[in-house]
């Protein structure tokens, strides 16, 4: 998915940060997609502890940051772009638990090391970039990071993502259905995308080499813009899911009824199968 942060940086000047403005009075789907509110209901359901820390690798125009900031104690916000961050930095800066961290490597999800550095560093913290990305993290959550990546990086992603965490910590990271039903009806692939097969091979590689365990969840109608979230401990019913064509982000054109299919396929049992989105949640193992 293309990089938007110029034109968002340039709506928060015109609008004066005033999001809810942005929304009312432009169209462009890129704004929507930053400032939407319906883009916080991916981790709206979980229940973060008060003094949970949070990684959130992707700064995805702080969609979900000021969610994860008031329900956890401290938030890290890790980007490669300085853009990105400002966006970020610009919506929820002024909060006293969020931190912005810039990887200085962009290379290091394959394994080379990497360096971080304080975006816009405070000076009062009383910790470098390094020693707060070495202290161990509750929550890892990927919201639109796996989109922007190679299919082959997903693995190498996740292991690392693993790596940030405590035993009993949470990895949470969605990516689009390759096969989804969306894209069936003419609907544009946003970026990388994964078959159900694929994404759940990921994490059940995650729980084969550092134990725990996992689940899949499904963003409805899909993860940027969630109503409701299902999953494999609570499938829809034939017929449950329903207003899930609109397009809200994107040309396309229709070639069949996307509630129809939908049934058809809660009908069948393979609603996991052409579900637009998926959301995986590890927990981690003490191995």
């Amino acid at each position: 998915m293309k990089d938007f942060s110029y034109e968002i940086l340039d709506l928060l000047e015109k609008y004066k940060n005033d999001t809810a403005a942005a929304l009312e009075g432009e169209t462009c789907p890129q704004c929507l997609y930053a400032f939407s509110p319906l883009r916080e209901n991916l981790f709206e359901w979980v229940e973060f502890e008060p003094e949970a820390r949070v990684l959130q690798i992707g700064s995805d125009y702080g969609s979900y940051t000021g969610l994860l900031a008031e329900r956890a104690g401290e938030v890290v916000v890790l980007d490669s772009r300085d853009e990105n961050l400002e966006v970020n930095c610009l919506r929820h800066g002024g909060r006293g638990n969020v931190f912005y961290i810039r990887r200085e490597n962009k290379k290091g999800y394959a394994g080379e090391a990497s360096g971080f550095r304080e975006y816009k560093p405070t000076g009062n913290t009383g910790e470098t970039a390094e020693q707060r990305m070495a202290a161990p993290f509750d929550y890892v959550v990927l919201g639109g990071f796996l989109t922007d990546c190679k299919k082959e990086e997903a693995a190498g992603i996740l292991k690392e993502a693993a790596g940030f965490l405590k035993p009993g910590g949470k990895l949470l990271a969605a990516a689009e259905n390759e096969a989804g039903v969306r894209y069936w009806m003419g609907a544009r692939q946003p970026g990388t995308s994964f078959l159900e097969t694929e994404f759940r091979g990921l994490f059940e590689e995650l729980k084969r080499e550092n134990g725990g365990s996992f689940l899949l969840y499904y963003p409805v109608p899909d993860y940027r813009y969630p109503v409701t979230v299902y999953s494999d401990a609570y499938l829809p019913q034939t017929g449950e899911v329903t207003n899930i064509s609109a397009r809200l982000d994107g040309p396309g054109f229709w070639f069949g009824s996307e509630e129809e299919a939908m049934a058809k396929a809660c009908q069948n049992g393979t609603f996991t199968k052409f579900a637009n989105s998926f959301l995986g949640v590890w927990e981690k193992g003490s191995l």
